[in-house]
């Protein structure tokens, strides 16, 4: 695979122990790769275009999981292990569109594990987000639970289907919201209004720090699903409620910022 064309997704990297990676190769195979720690120099590991090129070549077959070690025999980085695992995905699935990340086309990145993309099925720009590590998927099973709670109650962004990965489903794709802005003190009646929506169906946000409420048009949409629960107890509904004015006073900048258009 010497002339392979490898793009490096993601990286979770540790100078204390092994670090993780994620490699699209060809435009068509996604390879989760574990590199054992002392192998390489930390700031050449977090830039791909040096960690590139000091890979050692990725073997051929039919695998997608792989450890790079130090070889015993010359002391020179090779992989160690290659395997093909079934890999664990999203298994709540509620709606009917799907869409393959390959066919995404990546615009910016908000977080680590949101981008704002360009898919043939929208017009206009939409969000993803999904897991990029195989550990991350409890958390995006959770939240796309929380979104087939709250469809069709004008609480959040609209759902517009499942984003998956050769075959399994690793996150979701929502509507951006236009022209948003992160709330503040200012907006608290709006805020509240959003909030009582959720907790009308019995359902707890978790984190209501003023980065998961956006702005726009005299509305409020909530995001960041990941901590919603069931709840049937008013006083801890009642507790949210309350914190929500200290919460939008916040600055210490906890939750980041993410803008969540119409997919018509």
């Amino acid at each position: 695979m010497a002339s392979a064309r490898l793009e490096m997704l993601a990286a979770s990297i540790d100078e204390n122990d092994e670090s993780h990676f994620r490699f699209l190769v060809d435009h068509r195979s996604f390879k989760y790769i574990t590199i054992d720690v002392g192998l390489y120099d930390v700031d050449d590991m977090a830039f791909a275009p040096v960690l590139l090129t000091l890979l050692p070549v990725f073997p051929p077959g039919d695998w997608n999981v792989g450890r790079i070690s130090k070889n015993p025999e010359n002391g020179q980085p090779f992989f160690s292990e290659t395997t093909r695992e079934s890999l664990p995905g999203i298994r709540h699935t509620w709606h009917d569109t799907f869409t393959d990340y390959i066919d995404l086309t990546m615009v910016e990145r908000l977080r680590p594990n949101v981008w704002q993309v360009k898919s043939p099925q929208c017009k206009s720009t939409i969000i993803a987000k999904f897991a990029v590590f195989l550990w991350e998927i409890p958390y995006f099973e959770a939240e796309t639970v929380a979104y087939q709670w709250i469809d069709g109650k004008n609480i959040g962004p609209r759902f517009l289907g499942h984003l998956t990965e050769e075959g399994r489903v690793i996150g979701f794709l929502v509507e951006e919201v236009p022209n948003a802005r992160r709330s503040n003190p200012d907006d608290l009646s709006l805020c509240q209004e959003a909030l009582a929506r959720l907790h009308s169906l019995g359902i707890r946000h978790g984190d209501v720090n003023r980065h998961n409420i956006l702005i726009c048009d005299g509305r409020a949409t909530l995001i960041d699903f990941e901590g919603v629960q069931k709840c049937g107890d008013k006083d801890v509904l009642k507790q949210e409620f309350d914190s929500l004015p200290e919460h939008l006073m916040d600055d210490s900048g906890r939750g980041g910022v993410v803008v969540m258009s119409d997919c018509s």
